[in-house]
């Protein structure tokens, strides 16, 4: 019986052993359920921020998206425009320059006619006065065959010497004359050549 007693205490104090590990298992049990409601609602609001922060991502990406499209066909329409006026400018300097060639050119033939009129007028002019020379010439030479067949003591002579020395006078001015148109001739001609 006593025996009993013992063995009833001995498995009381088990059972109270029991019961404070179960008590403790227990409240240990509370206490990681609580740090697990915790940590869970942390991960949940974590979650929560990091559902705002990527909706947010998304949002400005979306904006950042749409802006990058209009800029693209903002510059596709510049750069459009920009080869639209580049062909313009290039027209319109062909043409403006093909214009400035056409006057000079007028300009420039205008000038030739003139110089060439010119040079026909002075050619002529100089074709009269070579044969006015010639025949100056002639006369000189028939004054001198005359006066060589007059004595020298002839009073015409200092007549016809005072004549000749006349024409001889005559004559030198009219080759110099004939020599100033010929360079000038000559010059025109360079001149000609260089415009061609």
């Amino acid at each position: 019986m006593i025996q009993k007693i013992k063995d009833l205490m001995t498995i009381k104090e088990q059972i109270d052993v029991i019961k404070n590990n179960l008590n403790y298992t227990t409240n240990s049990m509370n206490d990681l359920k609580t740090e697990i409601g915790t940590l869970k609602q942390q991960i949940n609001e974590n979650i929560s921020s990091i559902n705002d922060k990527n909706n947010e991502f998304f949002k400005n990406f979306d904006e950042n998206l749409n802006l990058i499209k209009n800029t693209k066909q903002n510059f596709e329409k510049e750069l459009f425009d920009f080869k639209l006026l580049k062909s313009q400018m290039q027209k319109r300097i062909v043409e403006k320059f093909e214009e400035e060639l056409d006057k000079e050119l007028k300009i420039q033939m205008e000038t030739l006619k003139i110089d060439a009129g010119s040079y026909n007028e002075l050619k002529e002019n100089i074709a009269k006065i070579t044969d006015k020379v010639n025949n100056l010439s002639e006369e000189i030479n028939k004054f001198t065959a005359i006066s060589s067949s007059i004595k020298k003591e002839d009073f015409e002579l200092t007549r016809f010497a005072n004549q000749l020395r006349e024409a001889d006078k005559e004559k030198l001015e009219l080759m110099e004359k004939i020599n100033t148109l010929e360079r000038l001739v000559s010059k025109m001609r360079r001149q000609e050549f260089i415009t061609r």
